[in-house]
């Protein structure tokens, strides 16, 4: 199975798991994130160890991030599954940023070991693709989602809803030629 499928065939377990337990007529929207390195799925670190193993494997490289998104209308009456894609460039960290990071206790139980939205972001040179994606949750994936699963209007467009990371210390930018992602 690819880490495409995966990674919606989580995001439905979730939702289904949610959706069970649920009234009839809620709406469930559930999400997983994976972050494939260069030598594939990293998944998220139990130990400090496996953390700083994960950001050493992407310092200075190219990955990417997948988010799987799941709407059902429950209990389980409709569903629709996605999937975003986000290709990251991790900048060359020193090995004194690392071992502050790890030591902060973020990278622990985080997909690939960071989170963008936090300490993490600081290793991040850019993001080709949906910021939100790599947050965790891309909104107007889960918007469209919710849409064909009958949530009534009116819908927000993705565009009314604020996609920056919290933290404006250093904003990121797409790159402009893919091909250096």
């Amino acid at each position: 199975m690819g880490a495409d499928l995966a990674v919606q065939l989580v995001a439905r377990q979730k939702a289904f798991a949610v959706a069970e337990t649920l009234q009839s007529g809620t709406f469930v929207i559930a999400a997983d994130t994976m972050v494939v390195g260069p030598r594939g799925p990293l998944g998220k670190p139990a130990t400090s160890q496996r953390a700083r193993e994960m950001l050493l494997d992407l310092r200075g490289r190219r990955h990417t991030v997948l988010t799987g998104v799941c709407a059902i209308h429950a209990p389980c009456q409709a569903q629709a599954l996605g999937l975003s894609r986000s290709a990251v460039k991790m900048t060359e960290f020193s090995d004194v940023d690392l071992e502050t990071y790890v030591a902060s206790g973020e990278p622990l139980d985080r997909a690939g070991a960071y989170a963008i939205q936090g300490g993490g972001g600081d290793f991040v040179e850019a993001v080709a693709g949906r910021i939100d994606t790599v947050v965790g949750l891309d909104v107007g994936l889960a918007l469209r989602l919710l849409a064909e699963v009958g949530f009534p209007d009116p819908l927000p467009k993705a565009t009314d809803v604020p996609l920056t990371p919290p933290r404006p210390r250093r904003p990121l930018t797409p790159m402009r030629a893919p091909q250096r992602v």
